[in-house]
């Protein structure tokens, strides 16, 4: 449907989301924490699109679902498997393409010499979602950190 703004310029309203599609798009990011924290890689392609960009805002990107999966095990051998991902205040809005879900990240990584130290990356998400013919899945995903880190993959 288009329709116009308050200024009299064209544009094509968001179709309305259903409760079922709220919940599977909701699964995308808890579902990621999970198999991104217990290195169940091989389902990442039920959360992604083949050629989804994970932006991590004015550091750099991950482009394509080889390179999501690549910084995952990357990650996974940083930290030792030490790496949990903990997502909250989740909200949901129907865009003209699909959907945006905006979420927080708490991102607890044990590092350094012998696991000791510890790194807290916090910030906030914005998945961009399509309806495949398989699902919901995140096509464009958008990292804002509150402290910006650059991780050893993107240096």
């Amino acid at each position: 449907m288009t329709t116009t703004d308050t200024h009299g310029s064209p544009f094509r309203q968001a179709p309305a989301l259903s409760a079922t599609d709220r919940l599977e798009i909701a699964s995308l990011p808890a579902r990621f924490c999970h198999y991104s924290d217990y290195g169940v890689y091989e389902r990442f392609a039920e959360l992604f699109t083949e050629d989804v960009v994970t932006e991590l805002v004015g550091i750099g990107e991950y482009k394509g679902l080889a390179e999501q999966i690549r910084h995952a095990r990357d990650t996974a051998t940083w930290t030792s498997g030490h790496a949990w991902h903990v997502v909250s205040n989740l909200w949901i809005e129907p865009t003209p393409t699909g959907a945006a879900a905006h979420y927080y990240l708490l991102g607890m990584l044990r590092t350094g010499a012998e696991h000791s130290g510890s790194v807290n990356t916090t910030g906030r998400f914005v998945d961009h979602v399509i309806r495949t013919s398989v699902g919901w899945r995140i096509r464009r995903r958008v990292f804002a950190m509150d402290r910006p880190t650059v991780p050893p993959d993107l240096t």
